[in-house]
């Protein structure tokens, strides 16, 4: 069940949630757990509009124009979003318009936009090799927890 109204816009949660492509492959990273996620090339296209400033209800729009990727699937991956904390609502509302190349490649799409979650490199991503070391025993090793 949807927590917010369609007409909600989001924005980034935190400082802590990048997003980078490697190799084809577009990951959004969230450096304060080390949940990576994964998404296709549908759910990548809606990431960048939204980081970008396009809001919810005009990528909505333009997929139902486009009869490929529905408004409700846009909602439905937003909402993930929301849950796996990359997003949040915003009162905001979107200043900026859809660009050709989002719109194509929801066009493109035959299948709602897909993201996946990983957290299998988390502690390797928390580490933090320059500060977390126990400089008598040299690098690698980590300091012990604080309690």
């Amino acid at each position: 069940m949807n927590t917010h109204s369609h007409s909600a816009n989001y924005t980034v949660a935190s400082a802590d949630i990048v997003s980078e492509e490697f190799d084809g492959e577009f990951v959004v990273l969230d450096l304060s757990c080390g949940k990576y996620f994964s998404m296709d090339e549908a759910a990548s296209a809606i990431w960048r509009a939204i980081v970008s400033g396009v809001s919810a209800q005009s990528l909505a729009e333009a997929a139902a124009a486009s009869g490929t990727v529905s408004s409700v699937s846009i909602y439905e991956f937003l909402e993930k979003l929301v849950a796996y904390g990359c997003l949040v609502a915003s009162d905001n509302p979107g200043s900026t318009e859809i660009d050709e190349a989002t719109l194509q490649k929801l066009s493109a799409s035959d299948k709602p936009p897909v993201v996946e979650a990983f957290d299998d490199l988390a502690e390797l991503i928390l580490a933090d090799p320059i500060h977390d070391v126990e400089e008598s025993a040299g690098w690698p090793t980590r300091k012990p927890e604080a309690a």
